[in-house]
């Protein structure tokens, strides 16, 4: 569109609109791969600029990572996104194993641009316990440019780690925090609404004045009985406040405007 500046108003924002896959997810990547795919042809057919998805889409979160989490399935699987992504000139944030020269296996998040270009990679810093068996830890985490807009990402659990995150990004402040993941409320603190970890959203929003888009993955395959408390995918925008969240335990994606309150829920009953 055309923007109109004037000396007695402020200039108008350019509307953004972004596309939320909470998938659900499957022990395959192959599988998971092909969801990505699906999501991306469909926030593209609602004019999205980006799609956004949770940690590890591209394999799945789950036991039976090490099967999946090898180079030249994960080369694979990630061009077609690429591919995908060109095809429908359309961004994505989509988690994925990244390997070192040295033979370490990471926990990303991986940004391609609606030419099909990768334009950042961040490495998760912040591994659970479990997670450390497997994975090595990231040690920075940049600010990228997507959509013409600064960027970063969060993974999962990182959202407690507020003073680490804002050190690492006080010289370079995002715009925009995605925070891909596969979280619910802890044990025994289900009755705190909103949850903790979307508390802990809100405080790193208003710290660094940027708006945090989750993506949460739908269900649980380890412990397929918490699924009932995944989902509900959250946006906060930059002075703390929780715009919405999305259904609980249901595959789907949702367009929304950045900025607004409010989204165009997408079912996917078949996911």
């Amino acid at each position: 569109g055309v923007l109109l500046t004037s000396t007695s108003m402020p200039t108008p924002q350019v509307q953004f609109l972004l596309a939320i896959a909470q998938p659900r997810m499957h022990w395959s990547g192959d599988e998971n791969t092909s969801t990505i795919l699906a999501c991306l042809a469909q926030a593209a057919s609602h004019d999205a600029e980006i799609c956004v998805l949770p940690e590890l889409a591209m394999t799945g979160f789950h036991r039976m990572i090490a099967s999946q989490a090898k180079p030249g399935l994960a080369q694979a699987w990630l061009r077609s996104i690429q591919e995908s992504c060109a095809h429908y000139r359309i961004a994505a944030s989509f988690g994925a194993p990244t390997f070192g020269d040295d033979g370490k296996i990471m926990n990303s998040q991986v940004f391609v641009d609606d030419q099909g270009h990768i334009t950042g990679v961040i490495e998760k810093n912040g591994l659970t316990p479990a997670e450390a068996t497997f994975f090595a830890y990231g040690t920075q985490r940049q600010t990228i440019s997507i959509c013409g807009r600064a960027s970063t990402a969060v993974i999962c659990r990182e959202i407690e780690d507020i003073e680490e995150v804002v050190t690492q990004l006080e010289g370079a402040l995002p715009s925009i925090i995605y925070w891909p993941g596969l979280m619910g409320p802890e044990e025994g603190t289900e009755h705190i609404d909103p949850p903790t970890h979307v508390q802990n959203a809100q405080s790193l929003a208003a710290r660094l004045g940027a708006y945090v888009v989750q993506a949460n993955w739908s269900n649980a395959l380890n412990y397929p009985e918490k699924s009932a408390n995944a989902g509900r995918s959250a946006v906060v925008s930059p002075d703390g406040k929780l715009l919405f969240r999305l259904p609980p335990a249901e595959p789907g994606i949702a367009i929304f405007s950045l900025g607004s309150e409010s989204y165009a829920w997408h079912s996917h009953k078949d996911a």
